[in-house]
This record gives C-alpha cells, sequence and structure tokens, in this order.
C-alpha cells in the first residue's frame, strides 16, 4: 500500500476539517494554474490557425507553382509570347505532380472607367472555372458567374475598394479599356459579383472576367496563357516540389520536349513579405507559452509553501511519529498534483468552450486593414492540447519539488513546543 498516497487523499484543500471554502492558496492557485493552460492552449489555436488562413488566401491569389515564359507577361511588357500549354508539356507536369491542379492562367492590365472615374486594374482569368471557387466565400454582393457559359462571358468580378472608388453595384455595366499589341480595345462589362478578401494588396488591384474574353483580348489560343498556375499540392512539399519543377522543365528543354524555355517560382517566392510575417509568429508563441508557463509556475510554488506551513503542525507530528523525509515529501507532492490536475481540466474547459464559440459565432472581431481577416481564427489543434497538457505536469512536477524540499528541515521538536 502506498502510505503517502493514502495520507495526502485523506488531507482536506479546504481551510479546515469543518469549513466548506478552499484554502486561499489552493484557490489562487487552482485559479493560475487554469488561466495560464487556458491561454496557452488559445495560444496554440489561434496562431496556428491564423497563419492556415492567411496561407490560403496567399495561395489562392498566386498558386503554390507558377509555371511562366523567361520573358512573362508584365504590364511593362504585355506583349510577350505567352505560355503554351501543349500535350506534351501537360503531359510532363502531370507526370511529376500528378496530385497538382494544372490551369492556365491570363493577366491583362487594363482600366475600369465610369462617366466621372476610372481605376487601373489587373484582370485575371483561369481556363478552369472551378479555380475561381477559392473567392466564393468572400464574396459579398453577387455570386460568382458560370464562366463555362457564353452568356457570362462578359460578367465580371471586382473587389469592394474598387466598387466604392468607382460606386459599382451588381448589375451595373462598365466600359473597360485595354492595351494589347499597340491597340486599344473597349469591351463592355457588367458586374457579376462584389468581394472583399480583406487583403488590400490583392484587392485594389485585381477583378476576375472569364477565360475566353480574356484569350480575345490578348490574342491568344486556348492553350496560350500568361503562365500555367499549379494547386492542390502539400505546403510543407513547396519547395522540393519547386527544384523538381525546375530541373524536369529544364532537362525537357534541352531534349527538344518542349520548345519553350520556362521557368518556375513558388508562393513563398512571390510573397515573401506574409510568409516572414508569419514565421514571426512562431516566436510569439514560445514567448506567450514561456510567460505563462513561468506565472504557473510562481503561482504554484507559493500556493505549495503556504500549504506547507498551513500544516506544518501535521509535519512535527508525523515526524515525531516516525515518518521519513522522503514520505513527507511524497504527500504534499501528492497534495499538489490534485491542484495541478484540477487546474488543468479547468484550464482546458475553459479554453475549449472559448474555441468552440470562437468557431460557431465568430465572437471575437479583428481589423481586417491590419490582420486581413475580420475575426479571431482559431482551430482545435489536438496535437499541441495534448503536448501542452503533458508538458505543463511535467513543468508543475518539476517546480513542486522545489517547495516540498523544505520539509526536510522543519524539525519536530521546535515545532511541537512552538504550538
Amino acid at each position: 500500500m502506498n502510505t503517502a498516497l493514502f495520507i495526502s487523499r485523506r488531507l482536506s484543500l479546504k481551510r479546515n476539517t469543518s469549513g466548506e471554502k478552499h484554502s486561499p492558496a489552493v484557490t489562487i492557485a487552482t485559479i493560475g494554474i487554469a488561466l495560464a493552460v487556458a491561454v496557452m492552449m488559445l495560444t496554440l489555436s489561434i496562431v496556428p490557425g491564423f497563419k492556415n488562413e492567411i496561407t490560403r488566401k496567399v495561395m489562392s491569389f498566386d498558386a503554390q507553382l507558377t509555371i511562366l515564359p523567361v520573358e512573362p507577361l508584365t504590364i511593362d511588357n504585355p506583349a510577350a509570347t505567352p505560355v503554351v500549354l501543349n500535350e506534351p508539356l501537360l503531359d510532363l507536369i502531370s507526370g511529376t505532380l500528378p496530385e497538382g491542379d494544372i490551369t492556365l492562367n491570363i493577366k491583362l492590365p487594363g482600366i475600369l472607367k465610369t462617366s466621372d472615374q476610372f481605376m487601373g486594374l489587373i484582370f485575371q482569368a483561369y481556363s478552369n472555372p472551378a479555380t475561381l471557387d477559392f473567392i466564393s466565400e468572400d464574396v459579398i454582393a453577387g455570386s460568382i458567374p458560370d464562366y463555362s457559359a457564353d452568356s457570362a462571358r462578359y460578367d465580371i468580378v471586382v473587389s469592394r475598394h474598387t466598387a466604392r472608388l468607382l460606386d459599382l453595384n451588381v448589375g451595373d455595366r462598365i466600359d473597360g479599356y485595354f492595351f494589347t499589341n499597340d491597340n486599344l480595345r473597349a469591351r463592355k462589362f457588367s458586374i457579376a459579383a462584389i468581394y472583399d478578401s480583406h487583403f488590400d494588396d490583392f484587392d485594389r488591384l485585381i477583378c476576375f472576367m472569364s477565360y475566353p474574353a480574356a484569350c480575345r483580348l490578348a490574342e491568344f489560343s486556348d492553350n496560350e496563357g500568361s503562365s500555367i498556375q499549379i494547386r492542390a499540392l502539400d505546403n510543407n512539399d513547396i519547395p522540393e516540389t519547386h527544384r523538381l519543377m525546375i530541373s524536369t522543365l529544364s532537362d525537357a528543354f534541352h531534349s527538344d520536349i518542349t520548345q519553350q524555355f520556362l521557368e518556375t517560382t513558388d508562393v513563398y517566392q512571390q510573397n515573401p513579405m506574409y510568409f516572414n510575417w508569419l514565421d514571426l509568429l512562431d516566436t510569439n508563441v514560445a514567448v506567450i507559452i514561456s510567460l505563462m508557463g513561468a506565472v504557473g509556475a510562481i503561482t504554484l510554488i507559493s500556493c505549495l509553501f503556504i500549504i506547507i506551513l498551513e500544516r506544518i503542525k501535521l509535519i512535527g507530528t508525523l515526524k515525531a511519529l516516525g515518518t521519513t523525509n522522503s514520505m513527507l515529501r511524497r504527500i504534499f507532492l501528492y497534495m499538489a498534483e490534485r491542484i495541478v490536475l484540477r487546474g488543468i481540466i479547468i484550464g482546458d474547459i475553459i479554453a475549449l468552450i472559448i474555441i468552440t464559440l470562437q468557431l460557431r459565432f465568430n465572437l471575437l472581431p479583428l481589423d481586417p486593414e491590419s490582420y486581413y481577416l475580420s475575426s479571431v481564427p482559431m482551430e482545435y489543434n489536438w496535437v499541441g492540447f495534448i503536448v501542452l497538457n503533458i508538458a505543463s505536469a511535467i513543468l508543475a512536477l518539476a517546480v513542486m519539488l522545489i517547495p516540498v524540499m523544505t520539509v526536510s528541515r522543519i524539525a519536530p521538536a521546535r515545532v511541537i513546543r512552538f504550538e
């Protein structure tokens, strides 16, 4: 029989044997541990959720991998040679990345003009209309047109920023102007939808149009575009996949499999600002968890010192009866473990309730101009939660050794004489 465990179970954590209230030290320690665990769990939920949401948005506007000619189509170079997605190149990419979603993309610089306002934009179009599904959840008015239908050829999707500056609403007609091959081309567009992704860097520049309309404006055939975009890859594999695609395309060109010399970029190269910023969040996680761990540890140490002082008469009596210092230390360790487990469980419950409410009702808002999101993103990081609970319990056990060591310094004769 474990005598130390038996005695610790018989000892109450309450202020006295007949009182209904816990000792203030126990209450404070429990609250401190619960709050520390809850904050750490929320940190492990918010930061990965935030990183995943921002990454998803960036990888929606810019594909994970982009294949383009050495002289790509740009605002300054609108007449550059387009990339041709012929059968040999399509088979080569599909064979190298069988899990990838391959689509042609056209980017055209143009101008939208009303009777008294105008705005320069980048018009984007995709050969696979389903690629545009990523913007559907950001639509605030209208709906994404079915670009596979001829009736939607000149329907466009603009951002709320563009709609506000040009005073546009769904259903409005507007003139568009494009310079291609030194010619000015005009088209009459209809506003099919208005979106707001909260990414000002993209919203200020990008609107979407149908691929057939973009092909006619750019004088491309159906298998030509500004670039080839590849999505649906594992984010962790992007750097390695990028290197593989560079090598594959280079070998194909020198083997005359492809007639164009193509280069490949990945989303990390095209948007280093966002991903460098997201990497810095890992430092914030480490700082918050370290601070909360320190707060919980200090609270627990203080609590255990008070518990020992409140039971100093008991310690003297047990020592007088022959109880060893080792057994006394185990008794108070078992008592402290009850406080720690109670605090961890309460902290888990608090954090899970907050995460569930936020996921369902979005109760915690964010400033989208600063954070690119309208509400705090959270996710159930179960692996992180389990590791955190285990680490918290181990840390608590380690710091509890500090106060329980004082038990061995208590002399029973002095305690009993004082009492």
